[in-house]
């Protein structure tokens, strides 16, 4: 576990880094399921002041990382491990009607973005895989990944929002069981180990967005129900 999830923050720090700190603490058990927490004690632990944190909390509590127990007692939500399952599968089926309803009602114009976006991805790969070959497997690529999830996340988003239901962007936006922060951190931690896992779902981008080009819906759910699975149980078991 990281010693300093809770040490003070710099000086530059706002609400959103507040937010990551907090999630990762939770993450890391420095801030363990259950445990009562103030905004006061949180400020001084991350050497800030209460506005940044409220809002990271206010966030928290949206995600249901943190509950409220009153009006204004908070804590560290207990999830069992069997609620944890059941919170991926919900983000897991919402993300795969999204997917079949994207191939029924994405315009020609947003199906293009969607491949552009995929043309940037593949070139920020191909970077990586050639400075692993000049460089070796001990190259550092952290930006570059970033830049890839950052873009495949993308990709997702622009998927959802070809629907073109708000209402059901904002359940799928309840249901996940990882924030985009989130998933990046535990994406840079798990990349190294697990490269062939996460180069098969990057493939995975490129299936379907030719499903939706098809406009084939069953084809596309099937896909995204896949990948999805594949890519939550595997953050979650982390």
């Amino acid at each position: 576990m990281s010693t300093d999830a809770l040490s003070p923050m710099e000086t530059t720090s706002l609400a959103d880094q507040a937010y990551r700190r907090l999630r990762a603490a939770v993450r890391e058990g420095a801030l363990r399921p259950g445990e009562k927490i103030t905004e006061r004690d949180l400020a001084a632990r991350l050497g800030v002041s209460a506005t940044p944190v409220r809002e990271a909390l206010r966030q928290l509590v949206h995600e249901k990382v943190v509950e409220r127990v009153g009006t204004r007692s908070l804590r560290i939500a207990d999830h069992s491990a069997s609620a944890r399952s059941e919170i991926v599968e919900a983000e897991v089926r919402l993300s795969a009607f999204m997917a079949r309803l994207a191939a029924r009602n994405a315009t020609d114009a947003q199906l293009a973005d969607l491949g552009e976006t995929l043309e940037q991805a593949d070139a920020l790969v191909g970077g990586i895989e050639q400075d692993l070959a000049e460089r070796g497997a001990h190259a550092d690529v952290t930006d570059q990944l970033v830049a890839v999830h950052r873009q495949l996340r993308r990709f997702h988003h622009q998927v959802e929002a070809a629907v073109g239901n708000p209402v059901l962007e904002g359940l799928l936006q309840q249901a996940r069981a990882f924030s985009d922060e989130e998933r990046l951190d535990l994406t840079i931690k798990l990349a190294p180990e697990r490269a062939e896992a996460f180069r098969r779902r990057f493939r995975e981008h490129r299936a379907l967005l030719d499903a939706l080009l098809d406009r084939d819906e069953e084809r596309a759910e099937l896909l995204a129900a896949h990948h999805h699975r594949e890519a939550l149980h595997q953050l979650s078991s982390n």
